[in-house]
This record gives C-alpha cells, structure tokens and sequence, in this order.
C-alpha cells in the first residue's frame, strides 16, 4: 500500500466508533497477520478457495485461481 492509502485508511479507522473490545480485536488481528509464518503456496491456495465460496466448488476452480493469481501480470 501506498503512503496515501495507509493514511487514508488510518483516518477511515480514527473515524468509526469502536469500542474498547472492537479496538482490542483490531489490534491483535493487524498483529496476528504480521508475526504469523509465512503460508506456503499450497495454504495460500487453499484459503483463497475458502473464501471463493461457490466458485471454488466449480470444475473451473484452479483455471479461477490461476487468473486471480496473476491477475496483475
């Protein structure tokens, strides 16, 4: 992410009212993400199919990951 989006985003999450609970679970995911293992390929694989619901049931699930993998190619 760009500087301006990071900034962006910062001032989005200043403006929402979270509680202190709300802000708490933030923190410990934006945490979690960066202290976490690096996934293998396989994992990175397999959760992107999770979260492609219906797509990932398909018979065209790994022509849809593939184009979704390189999309910015």
């Amino acid at each position: 992410m760009t500087t301006l989006a990071l900034n962006n985003l910062w001032n989005y999450l200043q403006g929402l009212a979270l509680s202190q609970s709300d802000r708490e679970w933030l923190a410990n995911n934006l945490l979690s993400t960066s202290t976490t293992e690096k996934a293998t390929a396989e994992e990175r694989k397999k959760r992107f199919l999770q979260m492609a619901g219906s797509w990932a049931n398909s018979a065209e699930d790994e022509e849809y990951y593939q184009m979704m993998k390189h999309r910015n190619s």
